[in-house]
């Protein structure tokens, strides 16, 4: 049995692209790019928050626990469900490059352009993370490629400023 391709059922990792030989580019045309470090910061602070909620909830005397209403407990429970949305939308933030054009998730809302659409990459000194400037002057952040990821945000950049160099003529 021949070694399995990336996106197969039982590839070993199927998140990571099949690589070839040169310069790393991947076989199929199609690169994801997605946040690492928001997405740690995201899930520990959403347990976290889950873990300080209910170690105070048990700490409280009985009588002060009894002091709280339904709706107050209903409404805390909520606080902390919209917390984890936020922080679930950042850490599902993706970008993906394919030969279709560029496809950018930031939380709950996907934008997909045809290379000919975009124009450059903008990413300027100390900005959060990228944005994608698109030739009819829309600007698109890019949250799933973020600066804290260091070296992997600017090689994630230079691969689409080459992406729309190449693609962008067609």
């Amino acid at each position: 049995m021949g070694a399995r391709r990336a996106g197969h059922a039982r590839h070993r990792h199927p998140g990571v692209p099949a690589v070839s030989a040169k310069g790393g580019a991947p076989l199929d045309g199609r690169r994801v790019f997605r946040p690492v470090g928001p997405k740690i910061v995201g899930v520990v602070a959403g347990a976290c928050l889950w873990v300080l909620f209910f170690a105070v909830a048990l700490t409280l005397p009985a009588e002060v626990r009894a002091g709280f209403t339904v709706l107050q407990t209903g409404t805390l429970v909520l606080l902390l469900l919209v917390v984890d949305a936020v922080l679930w939308g950042i850490g599902r933030s993706r970008v993906v490059a394919d030969d279709a054009g560029i496809h950018v998730r930031n939380g709950y809302r996907t934008h997909h352009l045809a290379w000919t659409d975009v124009l450059d990459v903008a990413y300027a000194r100390g900005a959060p993370w990228p944005t994608l400037v698109t030739r009819d002057d829309r600007r698109i952040m890019m949250v799933g490629i973020p600066s804290s990821d260091g070296p992997g945000a600017r090689d994630a950049v230079w691969y689409l400023r080459e992406r729309i160099l190449e693609d962008g003529g067609r």
